[in-house]
């Protein structure tokens, strides 16, 4: 029977554990009933001269590349970064086989955690029980995706390292502005939006001026007897009511300073003019009988059947939820907008027709 002592001195120098097969070669096993921490393998570098940066343990996985070559594809590293007594710190590296290169995949440092130090076309995924891109880092493209692949024949790139999300972002901050746009280099977009790819708008700098580009301003507004009437179409003139428009939610009703209801203008001439209506606020599920009418800004303006603009009138309404010229130049209480062009870009069952304008801050 051999001794404890006479194992302890036959295991002092390299030991190798060979198997013709794929059972488990060493198993540390611990029947420790508490809660204590076992079975424990403890790696230890017992040096007589510790310094900075010693490489103190390592895990590396060997095998046969397809020449036989003996190939280390894996590593685990670790290293005293900082010896000093009471502010020792530690590091933890991994490393994989690219290429025929060992590549530093994931590092942690006294400073922080890295992934992929050594910047490789490597991505960075993670998934949820129904994502397979929940987050999504794209190493080739330096794109980062949220519940979307980045590389997505459908995404629209902006270049440089771009962020994709797929769905809405909420951003919350206290005591401070939650979002900052900081164009560096040259003057340009700041925001560029689209609808189904296409470009629809943007927000532009140019020196110290801000432009808010093809669109207009809008308000939400409600009719007096808070219905949806669908027979009110784009473009129709609207006026303005005493009578403020309300939000209740939960027996919560919401303040309202400025937002007042609106109907249809019935009148000629009418210096109660609101804007033109754009649509319904389809959006929101909780307030559902809301419009957009535009006040400012280019847009489109309904014109009675029978009724001839030319480019360069200014418009009042017309009755009817419609516009016609004001027959002078001069922009009064009841100017509603400036005919742009003559271009009908619709026709309604009435006869009535869209043309481009700008409106005229109703």
């Amino acid at each position: 029977m051999t001794r404890a002592r006479d194992l302890a001195d036959l295991l002092t120098g390299g030991q190798t554990i060979s198997t013709a097969d794929n059972t488990e070669q060493i198993i540390l096993k611990s029947t420790d009933a508490d809660a204590s921490v076992g079975p424990v393998l403890r790696m230890n570098r017992d040096s007589g001269s510790p310094a900075d940066n010693d490489v103190t343990g390592g895990i590396i996985f060997n095998a046969d590349d397809g020449a036989g070559n003996s190939t280390e594809f894996v590593s685990i590293l670790t290293q005293s970064q900082t010896v000093a007594d009471g502010s020792e710190d530690g590091r933890l590296q991994m490393s994989i086989m690219k290429g025929g290169t060992a590549r530093n995949v994931l590092d942690f440092t006294n400073t922080g955690t890295v992934f992929n130090e050594d910047s490789q076309n490597l991505d960075f995924r993670v998934e949820t029980d129904s994502a397979t891109h929940m987050l999504m880092i794209n190493g080739g493209d330096n794109r980062v995706g949220i519940n979307i692949d980045p590389t997505d024949a459908n995404v629209v790139s902006t270049g440089g390292e771009s962020l994709v999300v797929l769905g809405a972002i909420g951003i919350r901050r206290d005591g401070a502005a939650p979002l900052g746009m900081n164009r560096q280099t040259d003057d340009g977009d700041l925001i560029v939006f689209r609808a189904q790819g296409v470009l629809e708008g943007t927000i532009s700098v140019s020196g110290t001026t801000v432009s808010y580009n093809g669109g207009h301003l809008s308000r939400y507004s409600q009719l007096a007897d808070n219905t949806k009437d669908t027979s009110i179409v784009k473009g129709t003139v609207m006026t303005n009511l005493d009578q403020m428009a309300e939000w209740t939610k939960d027996g919560v009703t919401q303040d309202n300073e400025q937002l007042n209801c609106m109907a249809v203008s019935s009148v000629e001439g009418d210096v109660n003019v609101a804007g033109v209506f754009v649509n319904w606020d389809d959006d929101d599920e909780d307030y559902v009988n809301d419009m957009n009418v535009a006040m400012t800004g280019d847009m489109v303006i309904r014109i009675a059947k029978d009724t001839t603009v030319a480019r360069g009138d200014l418009l009042m309404s017309a009755g009817g939820g419609t516009a016609k010229p004001q027959g002078d130049d001069i922009v009064r209480s009841k100017t509603i907008a400036k005919v742009t062009s003559t271009t009908k870009s619709h026709t309604y069952d009435d006869g009535s027709y869209l043309v481009p304008c700008v409106l005229m801050a109703c």
